[in-house]
């Protein structure tokens, strides 16, 4: 008899956490993967963190499981034009500030690290935004629609170029970014010192994405949230292997398993940990920020998105 199929639809398929399953490395135990092109058509998709939010504060019928396989620090996306005269964070404070929309993750951790790690008040920023919702957005925050073609990445780039915004905070690196293009720059020029000191004192390594089933699924299969769960940390495994195993598949950088021993000695051993426990810094704080930020009509318990047996289920 056939195992029946779990539909998965990966926003980002390409990461190094994610390829052991997309590359047919990693099974499910008990059911046959097939990788599907868009939300609507998925049993199970790697969520935004804040769509997560928003869609339990609708109401929406999903489920969560305790796996993050996209986390990124959110203080080395945020971009400033050469000549805007901001220097430090509290300088974005009166200046016109691109974002992609009001409640995308990355935007929701790098305004709750300037709110609450620099002092910046996020009410005396000039918001600009390439996509802007009608709710969702806290009380006195003002957000203008940029006017423009093409992606949104391309629009913020654009307009930061041109000087027509004094700074973006962004979920990807700006082309002008990657280009080294001598108009724009990061925020914080040496972001990777700054972002460890933000962990040092915070705690937070910040969650993009989080594993979430739809109900209707996981009422026909109970069994699913609990091997999903399993096939995501056996992946996770099997991209750290391949980092740092007997027989590293990443070489273009040749110090990579010095770089991941410096990580684990300032973060600890299970910093890419799939569980409640060594995430609790992370879910207060997305909870929170989601919360002030106007994602959330209250704050939200955030032991209420997962299924049961698989926040208890032991190990990392």
């Amino acid at each position: 008899m056939s195992n029946p199929q779990l539909r998965f639809y990966f926003r980002e398929p390409t990461i190094d956490t994610n390829i052991p399953i997309t590359d047919g490395t990693v099974k499910i135990e008990g059911f046959d993967w097939q990788f599907v092109d868009n939300e609507d058509d998925a049993d199970a998709w790697d969520c935004g963190f804040a769509a997560r939010v928003r869609a339990y504060a609708q109401g929406l019928p999903h489920i969560s499981i305790p796996a993050f396989p996209n986390r990124k620090f959110r203080l080395a996306y945020i971009f400033v034009n050469s000549k805007a005269g901001i220097e430090a964070p509290k300088d974005l404070q009166e200046k016109r500030v691109g974002i992609m929309q009001w409640d995308n993750t990355a935007g929701v951790w790098a305004r709750g690290a300037l709110q609450h790690y620099y002092g910046v008040d996020l009410k005396r920023v000039d918001w600009r935004a390439a996509r802007v919702k009608g709710e969702g957005v806290a009380e006195g925050i003002r957000i203008e629609k940029l006017e423009g073609k093409g992606d949104a990445d391309s629009i913020l780039d654009k307009q930061l170029i041109e000087g027509k915004i004094d700074a973006v905070i962004g979920p990807n690196l700006l082309p002008s970014i990657s280009a080294r293009d001598p108009r724009t720059r990061r925020l914080f020029r040496n972001y990777r010192a700054e972002e460890q000191n933000y962990f040092r004192k915070t705690g937070i390594f910040p969650t993009s994405h989080i594993v979430t089933l739809k109900q209707e699924f996981v009422d026909r299969h109970p069994e699913a949230p609990v091997a999903l769960l399993k096939a995501f940390r056996q992946s996770r495994d099997v991209a750290f292997d391949r980092l740092e195993g007997s027989d590293p598949q990443v070489i273009a950088y040749s110090w990579i398993a010095a770089a991941i021993a410096e990580q684990r000695e300032l973060m600890g051993e299970n910093y890419w940990a799939y569980n409640i426990e060594n995430n609790r810094a992370v879910l207060d704080a997305m909870t929170q920020y989601s919360h002030e930020q106007g994602l959330s009509p209250s704050r939200i318990d955030y032991m209420t998105f997962f299924h049961p047996e698989a926040a208890e289920l032991p190990g990392v």
